[in-house]
């Protein structure tokens, strides 16, 4: 339940912000506040229960991190709505769906040594298409055990084409 009501809250700072035109400057502010509430433990008083709500909006008001209007009102519409101890997931949705808008993902990918320069450019060049994005940041694992091929995840598909994959595939077919 706490997710879907992220995700709501999200969606609407998002779509609100594309139709101020600030969506890269509220993107900006939503990472800066990010690392202030981390920093500072912030996130601690903020959902303390024991201060009153206008206290709390006072608070986020005087940050100089946060000087949009709209993302001020949004974190005090969190306030008011007794919202605020979802802040750290609606971040992460946040994140999540202005990803998926500017279509950009990171994708981990397994293989059994480490790739070259020109085999990563031409896995991201690849990967760009298969899943309609702009851009990809590639991590890339070494497991040995997938003997060798490619083990793609990416936006939460998974691409299996390691040895050790086709290998499990024979030998069901044979039993």
């Amino acid at each position: 339940m706490s997710l879907i009501i992220a995700q709501k809250y999200s969606k609407a700072l998002l779509e609100v912000a594309q139709e101020h035109q600030q969506l890269d400057e509220i993107l900006a502010e939503v990472a800066n506040f990010d690392q202030v509430i981390k920093a500072t433990n912030l996130t601690d008083f903020l959902a303390d229960v024991t201060y009153a709500d206008e206290k709390k909006i006072a608070v986020i008001k005087s940050l100089q991190d946060v000087s949009s209007t709209l993302f001020k009102n949004f974190l005090a519409t969190l306030i008011t709505n007794k919202r605020l101890a979802l802040l750290p997931l609606i971040i992460k949705e946040i994140r999540n769906q202005a990803d998926s808008l500017f279509k950009v993902s990171d994708v981990d990918v397994t293989t059994a040594v480490d790739l070259t320069s020109a085999q990563l450019s031409k896995l991201e060049t690849m990967v760009k298409q298969k899943f309609d994005l702009n851009d990809v940041t590639i991590k890339n694992t070494i497991d040995k055990n997938i003997l060798g091929g490619v083990v793609i995840n990416a936006r939460g598909k998974i691409i299996d084409a390691s040895i050790k994959s086709q290998l499990n595939k024979i030998a069901k077919s044979i039993i």
